[in-house]
């Protein structure tokens, strides 16, 4: 049975009392939202980390080694409770800040969609209009919309007619034309073709309406698509920075208990060996329980406790400087991707192009082209024809030609009064998409026409000249003037007539030619991501003609016998392996449907590429969320920006560029930390392993090495943690999603610089060339604590003056270092307190104090790591 309108009672609006019972029985338009964090939640979330995971076990080892300490004092380090609270400190920092980092970017991500979800609706009431939340519209409800406004609801219209954008639903450019109903057939369609129901989400472009809303909240299609991604908890891809990162913990881990294996070997071997008393089974156990001790040591040693908190650290830091950037990071793992991003799908209105009509240049009768026409007549037609209205000096309301028309005006010093408009005008029949014209009737019979040429161009009689003279329009002028047509058609120029007819002549003022230009920074930007080793591939809903024009104009496609340009049914007919083979060289996708952008997006990852997705409509959020890095728009729905990892608030192409190279930025401190770090933990290694060799005691105090651990654990990190932006980052290719952290030059690096460390240590402890006793004072009362204590100081300001190696990986050591003020703080306080510690340190770090020749022995000794690098960076050539 058809459930006929009642009108008459729909303009009314329910009462309050109706209102209140649709709210009982079927809630409000309110949508569902994610359930926000908790600070507790993001602190256990961080522990997911595989280095906190390691220092965990790191932390549980050395606890179970303190009580076997505690029951058995024979085998006890000492220093337990020191190394303890060590590597507690290294977790807190991490997870903290992480965790703080997260947090403060979350609740940015909240404040930014609570002010996004703060619309009003225009709502009938008690017979009154009323301004209310559009989260507190109830079913039932009847609603005014007009030009410029978004739909709060899926509906009904019941009166007057509209044209709407649904974008943000469909990803379909063009309007959609909505009329009144005559019953509720449609109120539960779900059919975005409808000419009768509206949805949440669209844009009104022109028109006025009432609607009922039939369907609200999470019922409505936006709704239903927006629960989807909030209830998603489907397994994501790992993101790559953690990938790799936990390949290089596994990889240390092995070094790790490789090294404790071999040092625990040789302990017991050569104790055995050298022992000169006999060998019992208590002797042996001891001995064994011992060994076991030091393994257990130097598999704690082997971790880089403070990598996590310098991961955290480097994330906190730049996404707080990404911010003042237009930049709000809502998933740092993500962000962190963009380093290795090498193929970026890109929307391209509002990205690549401005995302607005502008009128830009005019064909005049004469098929002549002018950059401007600023006659009276012409200035007239486009103001008085012309539905769009003036807000606070813009355009706003009618459609996007109307609007670029009025805009032109406006600039140009045009000052429409809308109430002399409308008493000059006696009829304006809008738009007639049959007749594809709109047209406007003045008191005085002058008749003002614009629409497509091709629907008066034959009986035009004459045309208007820049200078406001009229012409007779010949048949020469009109081939002109087609020809010049074709010809702004192939740069994607929308056209538009623009004609007076008055006294018997109709007189063509001017064709019009409209464009949504390529935005400036765009051209740059493309240049410097494919420069970058990023393939930019545009994906739209736009004409293959005119998404090939724009393509060509913003540099994505350049070599047109290679690049390849698909539709959206070609890239329909192929299958997934034809598509793999394409996908290098694909620059453009047009006429694109939603599902369109996640197929590609997982064909992309299939062959291990690290890729972006740019978005802001509710269709874009699938692919959005599947991307590595989900680049949502700032004036997109809020269902994108839940979607995306990374949200642009500026909506430019330029913002993404400067993720890739903060992003990168960070890898690079990454891999800087880790030459570092993995510098002073394999030397160490390396000198406990040679120390039973070589019949030392053990090389390092324990007061020592929780120094040492300071210096390249929580000061490495504040040192390399803010490393310049060098825009010569971008000139780079980025790594693989496969290829290992530990490049060929991190691996030399670190490799050369804990050979030399080692090899120095032992010439020092050795007295190699009689270096000890060169700087050995006479008469000193304990010469191998002496010797230990040059050592120890050699071994300090190497790890010191490495750290110039490290952060540049030119032969100019003091690249901008201005820039980054911590390190230069950070190294010369270790230095200054390397230096008191020898000197007046001794009881505590089993030092004593050195003469002014050892002293600067030790630091020439040093220096030579400098030289050594050099001549490492000299063959490895990066």
């Amino acid at each position: 049975m058809i459930e006929i309108m009642k009108k008459d009672s729909l303009k009314k609006g329910l009462s309050g009392e109706q209102a209140a019972k649709s709210k009982a029985e079927f809630g409000t338009n309110e949508l569902a939202k994610k359930q926000p964090e908790s600070l507790l939640s993001m602190f256990i979330g961080a522990f997911d980390d595989i280095w906190i995971k390691v220092l965990c076990f790191a932390l549980l080892l050395k606890i179970v080694l303190a009580v076997l300490g505690v029951i058995f004092p024979a085998i006890s380090g000492g220093n337990d409770a020191i190394e303890i609270v060590s590597i507690i400190l290294a977790i807190a920092l991490a997870t903290g800040f992480s965790t703080l980092s997260e947090y403060r970017n979350s609740s940015r991500s909240e404040a930014l969609q609570e002010e996004y979800s703060k619309t009003f609706a225009k709502v009938m009431r008690d017979g009154k209009l009323l301004k209310i939340s559009t989260n507190e519209i109830v079913k039932g409800d009847t609603i005014l919309i007009q030009a410029g406004d978004k739909v709060p609801v899926d509906g009904l219209i019941f009166d007057g007619h509209v044209k709407v954008s649904q974008a943000a639903l469909n990803g379909e450019s063009r309007d959609e034309s909505k009329v009144a109903a005559d019953n509720m057939d449609d109120a539960e369609s779900t059919d975005y073709s409808s000419e009768n129901k509206v949805f949440m989400g669209s844009v009104v472009t022109s028109g006025e309406a009432y609607m009922v809303a039939t369907v609200i909240g999470d019922a409505s299609e936006l709704g239903k698509i927006n629960k989807a991604l909030t209830d998603n908890e489907e397994e994501e891809r790992k993101d790559t920075s953690s990938l790799k990162l936990e390949v290089v913990a596994a990889g240390i881990g092995k070094l790790g208990v490789s090294a404790a294996a071999i040092a625990g070997v040789l302990q017991v071997v050569l104790n055995i060996v050298r022992a000169n008393e006999a060998i019992t089974p208590v002797f042996v156990i001891l001995l064994v329980a011992e060994a076991v001790m030091l393994m257990a040591s130097i598999v704690i040693m082997a971790v880089p406790e403070g990598l996590p908190m310098m991961n955290s650290l480097v994330q906190s830091m730049n996404t707080e400087s990404m911010y003042k950037k237009n930049i709000l990071v809502s998933h740092k793992a993500a962000f962190s991707d963009s380093a290795y991003m090498n193929l970026l799908f890109s929307d391209k209105t509002g990205t690549i192009t401005e995302g607005n009509l502008s009128l830009v240049e005019f064909i005049t009768g004469d098929g002549e082209i002018a950059d401007k026409l600023l006659n009276a007549d012409f200035i007239d037609a486009i103001t008085v024809n012309n539905l769009a209205k003036v807000s606070e000096g813009k355009a706003i309301g009618s459609n996007n030609m109307d609007r670029a028309l009025l805009s032109y005006a406006l600039a140009n010093n045009a000052k429409p009064d809308e109430d002399e408009i409308e008493k000059r005008v006696k009829e304006n029949n809008g738009f007639d998409s049959e007749k594809k014209c709109a047209i406007v009737e003045l008191n005085d019979g002058v008749v003002y026409w614009k629409g497509a040429t091709e629907q008066i161009i034959d009986d035009i009689t004459h045309y208007e000249t820049a200078d406001g003279s009229i012409k007779e329009f010949t048949a020469a002028d009109k081939e002109k003037v087609i020809k010049q047509m074709e010809a702004q058609a192939k740069r994607t120029m929308k056209l538009l007539s623009v004609a007076k007819i008055a006294d018997g002549k109709k007189i063509l003022l001017a064709v019009l030619c409209l464009r949504d230009n390529v935005r400036k920074d765009a051209i740059e930007t493309v240049e410097v991501l494919n420069g970058a080793g990023i393939q930019v591939v545009m994906v739209t809903g736009d004409a293959e003609e005119t998404a090939t024009a724009i393509a060509k104009e913003a540099g994505i496609l350049v070599d047109e016998k290679n690049d390849v340009v698909l539709t959206h049914e070609e890239l329909e007919k192929m299958s997934d392996e034809e598509l793999k083979k394409e996908l290098p060289h694909l620059k453009v996708v047009s006429r694109a449907k939603p599902l369109d952008k996640k197929r590609l997006v997982s064909i992309a990852q299939q062959l291990d590429n690290v890729c972006g997705m740019t978005g802001d409509g509710v269709n874009d959020a699938p692919a959005l969320k599947q991307a590595d890095i989900g680049f949502a728009m700032g004036d997109g729905t809020a269902v994108a920006q839940e979607a995306g990892d990374v949200v642009i608030l500026n909506n430019s192409l330029t913002s993404i560029k400067d993720c890739v190279l903060n992003s990168r930025t960070m890898a690079k401190s990454v891999g800087k930390f880790l030459i570092f770090q993995l510098t002073v933990n394999i030397s160490t290694l390396l000198m406990n392993i040679l120390a039973p060799i070589l019949g030392w005691t053990e090389p390092f105090s324990i007061v020592q090495i929780l120094w040492i651990n300071l210096i390249m654990d929580t000061l490495a990190a504040m040192a390399f943690g803010g490393e310049p932006i060098l825009n010569r980052y971008m000139d780079e290719k980025p790594a693989k999603r496969t290829d290992n952290i530990l490049t060929g030059y991190i691996k030399s690096a670190i490799g050369v610089s804990a050979i030399f460390i080692t090899l120095g240590s032992i010439l020092i402890l050795e007295n190699v060339g009689g270096i000890t006793s060169f700087v050995m004072p006479e008469g000193c009362k304990n010469p191998e604590l002496y010797e230990k204590t040059f050592m120890f100081a050699f071994f300090i300001y190497s790890i010191i003056l490495n750290s110039l190696n490290t952060r540049s990986e030119r032969f100019n050591l003091f690249e901008h270092i201005s820039e980054n003020k911590n390190f230069g703080l950070v190294m010369g306080a270790i230095f200054v307190l390397q230096t008191i510690i020898i000197q007046i340190g001794g009881p505590v770090f089993d030092t004593t104090m050195l003469s002014v020749k050892a002293l600067v022995v030790s630091m020439l000794l040093a220096v030579l790591i400098i030289p050594v690098d050099m001549i490492r960076k000299l063959i490895v050539r990066k």
